[in-house]
């Protein structure tokens, strides 16, 4: 008996020593940038609390067959990420000193347990033309059911298609309820194909902030924060949220529009639009995009964001954006151009205000055409993706259904002083005599009065016309030719 009890000892000493470590591969592996694409890529990836150490293998993509000539560099930060369901560790490295314009091929891991290899490519330089692509909403829609199958179709037949993209931006509420992380886990998931490839560049939605379902109860969104390695140049208090970078001859500014869902005071207001100002005087770049989520001019009937309007269009218009990209509204349109709510027929006298549609589950049953609206359409068939394209005189914005079909193409043309759709010059519109627009539509039923010297409409037309008095929802405007 006492051999018996020796050897079973023995034996269970020898097999814990002896048990394989329980390792599963680095995961939600992202490119993004935190400084310079020309030379530099930030990679960041996902494992468990017990992998505390990081590393990067990484070669010129002629010399990835077998990885010759690589260079093994270890992580710049890592940190344990706590969420509702479970603790990761997120691991970051910002590789610098890279040859613009080159392939590398790259893989992460603890120098025993890698990932798969993947490829990003540098900024050439003196790029004339490049291509990128923007997804507007890729939320499942409804809290406990993280569904993210058609934003998984969406994004890999955007990439598929266009293979030469360099980096992507997603318009925010990237999934539904940013503090469940199931929510994250669906979206890498579908995403985890093409992160790995081209930089994500995103945007924050109100959803990010979400940590209820039901209450909608709002934090910081913390989640996002956490995963996404952007540049930390945006002002106190929004590092990761607010940020800006350039694309060869692009200047892309990113703005938080959750004035609400964070509370913000007045004071961060202020500190977060003297940045936007600050940072658009200073680009000396050709085109000046600024992209956050919220819409100022909207194609939901009853969701106007006048607060949010007045606060952030006068820096807009001081620095002459060329386009404001936004999300939230879940249907595709784009604006003439416009400065102080005045409508204009060339881009160098306006913004043109461009809503990317959606790219996952969502749709509204109240998207309509507004009278600022250039160009609408309503996704509802299919989720849809945009593709852009810019060189030194044009930017090009061309919308497709999640299956490749043309939905739309709207052309800014500098040299030229136009906009165009591909095939006709676009020309605001001119109304002879005034006439009476709420929540964006022309009631062509009750026509303005004048009286003395002021112009009159029905008081009762707002709730007998759409059912319900809402300040915040009306977007009332009366104007003229003159």
């Amino acid at each position: 008996m006492k051999k018996i009890f020796l050897i079973s000892i023995i034996s269970c000493v020898f097999l814990l020593a002896f048990k394989p470590e329980n390792h599963t591969p680095p995961d939600h592996i992202i490119l993004t940038w935190a400084d310079n694409p020309h030379t530099t890529q930030t990679i960041s990836w996902r494992t468990n609390t017990d992998e505390t150490n990081g590393e990067v293998e990484y070669t010129l993509i002629e010399d990835s067959a077998k990885f010759k000539k690589a260079v093994i560099i270890k992580q710049d930060s890592a940190g344990t990420f706590k969420t509702d369901i479970g603790s990761w560790n997120i691991h970051s490295k910002t590789i610098k000193e890279l040859k613009p314009g080159k392939t590398y091929c790259y893989r992460v891991g603890n120098g025993s347990n890698w990932s798969s290899k993947s490829t990003f490519t540098t900024e050439a330089d003196n790029t004339g033309s490049f291509k990128f692509l923007i997804f507007g909403d890729s939320q499942s829609g409804e809290a406990n059911n993280p569904d993210y199958g058609k934003f998984d179709t969406t994004i890999n037949n955007a990439y598929k298609a266009n293979k030469d993209a360099k980096f992507f931006v997603n318009m925010g509420d990237l999934v539904e309820i940013g503090g469940y992380y199931v929510h994250w886990n669906k979206w890498f998931e579908a995403s985890k194909n093409v992160i790995n490839k081209i930089p994500i560049m995103p945007v924050q939605g109100n959803h990010e902030t979400y940590n209820d379902t039901l209450e909608r109860i709002s934090t910081k969104p913390f989640n996002f924060i956490r995963q996404f390695k952007v540049p930390q140049n945006g002002p106190d208090g929004f590092k990761g949220q607010v940020y800006s970078y350039n694309y060869a001859n692009v200047h892309i500014a990113v703005w938080d529009s959750q004035i609400e869902e964070e509370r913000l005071d007045s004071t961060m207001i202020k500190n977060e639009l003297d940045w936007l100002d600050k940072d658009l005087k200073q680009t000396d770049k050709k085109w000046k995009i600024v992209m956050f989520h919220k819409t100022p001019y909207n194609n939901k009937l009853k969701r106007a964001n006048e607060k949010l309007k007045a606060i952030i269009q006068p820096v807009i218009d001081k620095n002459h954006v060329d386009i404001v990209v936004n999300g939230h509204d879940h249907g595709v349109s784009w604006t003439y151009p416009i400065k102080d709510d005045v409508y204009y027929d060339k881009p160098s006298q306006g913004t043109v205000y461009y809503i990317a549609g959606r790219s996952g589950n969502k749709t509204y049953s109240d998207l309509k055409s507004k009278v600022w609206n250039a160009f609408f359409f309503d996704p509802k068939d299919k989720p849809n993706y945009i593709v852009v394209e810019a060189n030194n005189n044009q930017f090009k914005l061309m919308a497709y259904k999640q299956d490749g079909t043309a939905i739309d193409t709207c052309i800014i043309d500098k040299s030229k002083n136009i906009i165009y759709d591909g095939s006709k010059k676009i020309v605001a519109p001119e109304f002879k005599e005034p006439v009476f627009v709420l929540n964006g539509i022309i009631d062509t039923e009750n026509k303005p009065v004048k009286i003395g010297t002021k112009w009159y409409v029905p008081s009762n037309i707002i709730n007998s016309k759409f059912g319900y008095r809402y300040k915040e929802s009306m977007n009332m405007l009366m104007f003229s030719k003159d």
